[in-house]
């Protein structure tokens, strides 16, 4: 379980959101700020819901950073298979890093079999690499301000990145599964090694490193479609993958 400054956790790495914003739909609680065009999800803290929408102070919150993944696959599993990876951060047109469309090739995925639950693990993996490359202008120094407006003199450092994809696999496997797969020696129940292994520590590896940097992460499963960017995003490279 891992504390947060607005007083959430994040249990066993969930990445939904605070009771006091249920009811709401998932679109009124990833925002795109209206300044940066980034994707946050709406902070308990230092907003408020009414139950039909969500509403900030002057500056949205951007403790929440929000990255939208996806995976495709072409023939999945088959000889001729492609497969892509499609993440978004922001909708801005003008930044190149706020999305991303990613042919999988042997440089991101060296020897494996092109699958489409490999795209989804490999797209989430790909989505915290963004999220750490593209830290957000001001974003400490609002923070500050909302800590000092309400009489918090903490110096709390802590980033949350949020994983948001319709993807159960990636969310049930990082939550759930593999931490019962370590607790058996790295085994799924029936005794077996767990398929794409390989891909599921790498991911954990990404996130330890991260929470060890003072990044919380939460991975966040969400209906197809309210991942339709990332879904598109992901079906093209896989159409341009060799």
């Amino acid at each position: 379980m891992t504390d947060l400054p607005d007083g959430e956790v994040l249990k066993q790495r969930i990445g939904t959101p605070c009771p006091s914003l249920a009811g709401l739909d998932i679109n009124q609680i990833i925002i795109e700020c209206p300044e940066c065009h980034r994707y946050v999800r709406a902070c308990c803290r230092h907003g408020y819901s009414d139950g039909r929408s969500y509403h900030f102070d002057q500056h949205l919150c951007h403790l929440f950073k929000v990255v939208y993944t996806d995976g495709a696959c072409t023939n999945n599993g088959g000889a001729d298979a492609k497969a892509g990876l499609g993440l978004a951060i922001g909708t801005n047109v003008d930044a190149e890093e706020h999305t991303k469309s990613i042919p999988v090739d042997d440089s991101i995925d060296p020897g494996a079999p092109r699958t489409s639950q490999r795209a989804e693990l490999l797209a989430a993996i790909e989505g915290l690499k963004l999220l750490e490359e593209t830290p957000l202008p001001g974003h400490r120094r609002v923070l500050r301000a909302f800590a000092r407006r309400d009489g918090d003199n903490s110096d709390d450092e802590r980033d949350v990145y949020l994983v948001v994809t319709d993807s159960e696999y990636v969310v049930k496997g990082m939550t759930e599964w593999l931490p019962s797969w370590k607790r058996r020696g790295l085994r799924t129940s029936g005794g077996k090694r767990p398929t794409n292994l390989d891909l599921f520590l790498a991911l954990d590896r990404l996130v330890t490193r991260l929470e060890n940097d003072r990044v919380a992460v939460g991975f966040w499963q969400v209906p197809r479609a309210f991942n339709q960017q990332a879904d598109a995003l992901a079906k093209r490279a896989a159409s341009n993958a060799i």
